[in-house]
C-alpha cells in the first residue's frame, strides 16, 4: 500500500509542470484576449485624422504605437517556431487600416499561443546573445503590449481625449 501511494506522489509530482504549464498558457490567452480588447478600444478612440499625431519628434506616432504592438508580438513568438519574424505591417497608416492589422496580429497570437505545447513553454530559447524560456516570452509580449498601450494613452490625453476604461 505504502508503495502505491509512493507511486502516487510521484506521479502528482512529475506531473505537475505540465498542470503549471497549461495553466500559464490559458492565463495568458485570457489576458492576450483583454489585451486584444483594450487596446483595439484605445485605437477607436482616437480619431483617424490624429494618427499621424506625436507627441514629440522623435516619437513614434499613434498609429505606428499601435502598429509596433501588433508586431511586437510576432518577434516575442516567432522563438517557439524557430523561424524568423515577419511582422508584416498595415495596407496603410489609416485607422481603419490599422486597427484591421491590429485584430489580425492579436488573433494569430492567440492562435498561437493556445497550440503551445508544455514543453516549448518551459524550453530555454536562446536569439541573439539572449537567453529566455517560453514562459518569460509570454509575460515579455503582455508587458510590451501594456507599455506600448499606456504610451498611446497619453496621445489621447494630449488631445483631450479620455482614454477608454481599464476592464480585466
Amino acid at each position: 500500500m505504502r508503495n502505491f501511494f509512493l507511486s502516487l506522489a510521484l506521479a502528482v509530482a512529475a506531473s505537475s509542470p505540465v498542470l503549471a504549464q497549461d495553466n500559464l498558457q490559458s492565463t495568458i490567452v485570457k489576458h492576450l484576449k483583454t489585451s486584444r480588447d483594450f487596446c483595439l478600444k484605445v485605437a477607436e478612440a482616437m480619431p483617424d485624422s490624429d494618427y499621424s499625431f506625436k507627441l514629440t519628434p522623435a516619437q513614434m506616432s499613434f498609429g505606428q504605437q499601435m502598429t509596433h504592438l501588433s508586431q511586437g508580438m510576432t518577434y516575442f513568438l516567432s522563438p517557439f517556431s524557430g523561424e524568423k519574424p515577419h511582422p508584416g505591417k498595415p495596407k496603410s497608416d489609416s485607422k481603419a487600416d490599422v486597427i484591421e492589422f491590429m485584430k489580425a496580429s492579436f488573433d494569430k497570437a492567440i492562435d498561437t499561443v493556445s497550440k503551445l505545447t508544455p514543453e516549448q513553454i518551459s524550453k530555454t530559447y536562446k536569439d541573439s546573445g539572449e537567453t529566455a524560456t517560453g514562459a518569460d516570452l509570454l509575460i515579455g509580449m503582455l508587458e510590451h503590449n501594456a507599455h506600448h498601450r499606456a504610451s498611446a494613452e497619453m496621445y489621447l490625453r494630449a488631445k483631450g481625449i479620455t482614454p477608454p476604461q481599464y476592464q480585466a
